[in-house]
């Protein structure tokens, strides 16, 4: 989707020149979450702004979809590029919803379906049109400005969305709540996302791939559970933090306990058909899918069988909650989502088809095969 070939940005000239971006390259396939990360002057800002050409490289390639960006208009490339920034710079004199349709103005998007997005969006945000969609910015609280920053981005539709540290600027409660939402949006519209951050935890939290960079370079790119296990060199230790890289639940991703070829169904399946395809397989649970193979929601054989007789379909009867789950996350965190009357998540891909299943007696047995292994590995 996005390809950085030997990318190299210089300022200034000959003895005082300085090497902000120093050679690098990087491969981010459609869909992947990629979090820069790094200290002050590491070059992330740098790389991400000459990805939309706000920065100029000095050498070096940039393609989008296997076309570089050089021989593409700036201004229209950055209309096709969602960009987000910790002061959100949201026009004051407009409402909401002016805000967020800009781009699909200038891009000359059909007014009704331009409307149609902006409220779709506001709704999955937890902006009720009804109630916001003619206040302005200055009656928002910082979270709900910087999710209207968030949702101008993704109006026009981009494919790429990058983020320079959106979150920074918000306190701690707010900015867990906006990385909660953020990555559940970017993996039901199924978005490319750079995301620029200084925090670790943030980046650990969210990203697919974590990019951490020293002096213009590139010293690692991996999974948060690749950089946790298997720092590069002493500086990603260091960087990271030794207190992270102990605990081995807080690394573990549910891929390696979950259940594997979870019963699937779709939406048109009767009931009772469903009943007798969890007896065949001896499942509690099936998974509801759309014709995509989607994740739609998750049936019990006893939502079923209290149901029985009220003439309801299979989809009025579904949990309506979002409970899905990527295959890296941590054993720690999918136990904590299964808070309350949660019993059962679901392992999604990038396209929300169901790979796996874990309720708490999969992650309970998880976490004893780690007990036992580190046991047995341990000097007596």
């Amino acid at each position: 989707m996005l390809e950085l070939k030997n990318l190299t940005k210089v300022y200034g000239q000959a003895e005082s020149c300085h090497l902000a971006v120093n050679n690098i390259d990087l491969d981010v396939d459609k869909g992947e979450f990629v979090v820069l990360i790094g200290p002050s002057g590491c070059g992330k800002t740098t790389t991400l702004k000459m990805v939309n050409h706000l920065i100029e490289p000095t050498s070096g390639e940039i393609l989008i979809n296997g076309s570089s960006t050089t021989e593409l208009n700036a201004v229209e490339l950055r209309r096709n590029i969602g960009y987000v920034i910790q002061n959100i710079g949201l026009f004051p004199h407009f409402t909401i919803v002016d805000n967020v349709e800009i781009v699909p103005k200038l891009k000359q998007m059909d007014p009704k379906k331009r409307r149609q997005r902006t409220l779709g969006l506001m709704e999955m945000v937890g902006l009720e049109p009804d109630v916001y969609a003619d206040r302005y910015p200055a009656e928002l609280s910082g979270g709900q400005q910087q999710r209207v920053g968030v949702l101008r981005a993704l109006a026009a539709e981009p494919d790429l969305i990058l983020m320079d540290e959106p979150f920074g600027a918000l306190d701690p409660i707010t900015r867990d709540q906006l990385q909660t939402e953020m990555k559940q949006l970017q993996q039901k519209l199924n978005k490319t996302i750079i995301f620029v951050t200084h925090d670790i935890d943030e980046a650990i939290e969210m990203a697919d791939t974590i990019v951490l960079m020293k002096d213009g370079q590139i010293v690692q790119a991996a999974s948060p559970r690749e950089i946790l296990t298997n720092p590069a060199n002493s500086y990603v230790r260091e960087f990271i933090g030794e207190e992270r890289l102990a605990p081995e639940p807080d690394i573990t991703p549910v891929a390696d306990v979950m259940v594997m070829q979870p019963l699937t169904v779709s939406m048109d399946t009767t009931p009772k058909a469903v009943l007798r395809q969890m007896q065949k397989h001896r499942a509690d649970f099936a998974v509801v899918v759309d014709d995509a193979k989607r994740f739609v929601g998750l049936i019990s054989a006893n939502q079923i069988m209290r149901n029985r007789g009220k003439n309801k379909t299979l989809t009025k009867m579904l949990q309506t909650e979002d409970n899905t789950v990527r295959s890296h996350t941590t054993i720690r965190d999918a136990t904590a989502a299964l808070a309350n009357e949660v019993q059962v998540l679901c392992v999604v891909d990038r396209k929300r088809r169901p790979v796996g299943l874990v309720s708490r007696t999969t992650l309970l047995q998880g976490l004893v095969n780690i007990w036992d292994e580190s046991n047995s590995n341990a000097v007596i």
